[in-house]
């Protein structure tokens, strides 16, 4: 909507000294104005004499950065020459844009933001937000700062990548060759961040992404040209994918029972790890008619069994992977606020023999629930080798 300039910029200041202030931008050049720098950011940080706000300016080149009180004169600032105003809340992001005729656009959006107070926080990352790779996926600007409604996408390939990190550690991912397969690849967020990560580590890395979209195989060709890097894409199913091999197998957001081909795939390509965040799970709600008791009193509330049975299935899964003799946990790999999706099964290849209870609590909960993971079927011929109980 229209406003007068001066009252726009008067709410954007109210909303930068407010505690919710997530972060401000200040780009592009207003009409016969010239402002001194091409870019300032404004975010809190916590300092030794409690919360300022720190102004990083960019002229293109070099950053110059000051910390300042809440009672610094913002308006000033604001009104110095910049076309684009952008501040974000936790809650709401308000972005003014100055017309020719200085005439200030207004347009308000809800958002979900959380309020980093870090200092140097950028630095802690596992890919720095300047990073070509971001650029290259249109997550950042041209300055190397991360879009703001691209951040939570970066916050979950930072974790992921912590977590990827602390697996690297394993003497079955040794040598001077890496072999990474993205099962349900999208877009490749991960799967080029993952590469950039891991080209220091290894002489060679061999990045597959598969997707059945042909359109995502497109996009994704493009970014690896424009990266100029190595990286083959496939139109197909998971279950599609020819047999290779693999030293780790992400599956990422695959729906129902894609996640279940993406493991199958990749215990039987023998992947030395296996991340996997499953996405929405119908397979095992469809088979549930009763309950054993006494869990008839969650499974009555249709939410609650929606949830127990969705835990349910992610434990089913974690616990067939370590009948096959991996090494398996399940982590929240990022904050509820970023993804609803954010269980992530880590699963890494030991060879160790699983004990007998863990085969009797595998068997009891599916005779008990009357149910056949759709895992458990693909993998049928390795399970009953691996569960069979020792008599003594």
């Amino acid at each position: 909507m229209k406003t007068q300039l001066p009252d726009a910029i008067a709410q954007l200041v109210e909303k930068i000294r407010s505690p919710q202030f997530v972060r401000a931008v200040l780009s592009g050049q207003r009409r016969n104005l010239q402002p001194k720098y091409l870019r300032i950011d404004i975010k809190p940080v916590m300092l030794k004499d409690g919360v300022k706000l720190q102004i990083i300016s960019s002229d293109g080149k070099k950053d110059f950065t000051k910390n300042v009180a809440a009672d610094f004169d913002f308006a000033q600032l604001l009104n110095s020459g910049y076309a684009n105003l952008l501040v974000d809340t936790e809650t709401e992001s308000f972005q003014v844009k100055v017309s020719k005729k200085d005439e200030a656009l207004l347009s308000v959006s809800k958002v979900k933001l959380s309020r980093e107070l870090a200092h140097d926080r950028q630095k802690q990352r596992m890919l720095a937000e300047g990073n070509q790779v971001f650029k290259a996926l249109d997550m950042a600007d041209i300055l190397g700062r991360i879009k703001p409604s691209k951040m939570d996408k970066y916050k979950q390939v930072d974790e992921f990548l912590r977590l990827i990190d602390q697996t690297l550690n394993t003497p079955l991912i040794s040598g001077d060759e890496i072999k990474v397969v993205d099962l349900g690849c999208g877009h490749a967020y991960l799967t080029f961040a993952l590469q950039e990560f891991l080209k220091d580590k290894y002489k060679k890395v061999s990045i597959l992404g598969v997707d059945e979209r042909e359109d995502s195989k497109q996009h994704n060709e493009k970014v690896a040209a424009k990266l100029k890097i190595e990286a083959k894409f496939l139109a197909a199913k998971i279950a599609d994918t020819p047999d290779q091999k693999v030293d780790i197998a992400i599956a990422l957001h695959a729906c129902d029972t894609a996640t279940d081909d993406a493991i199958y795939w990749a215990v039987k390509n023998d992947a030395k790890v296996i991340m996997a965040a499953p996405c929405c799970m119908h397979e095992l709600q469809t088979q549930i008619k009763e309950s054993p008791e006494p869990w008839g009193l969650l499974t009555k509330y249709g939410l609650v069994k929606e949830r127990l049975v969705d835990l349910m299935t992610d434990s089913l899964r974690a616990q067939i992977l370590k009948l096959l003799g991996f090494r398996v946990d399940i982590v929240e790999f990022i904050g509820g606020e970023h993804t609803a999706r954010n269980i992530l099964i880590r699963a890494v290849k030991t060879g160790a023999a699983p004990s007998d209870l863990d085969k009797q609590r595998f068997h009891q909960l599916i005779n008990d629930w009357q149910i056949k993971p759709y895992l458990a079927n693909l993998l049928a011929d390795e399970l009953k080798a691996a569960t069979q109980i020792s008599r003594s």
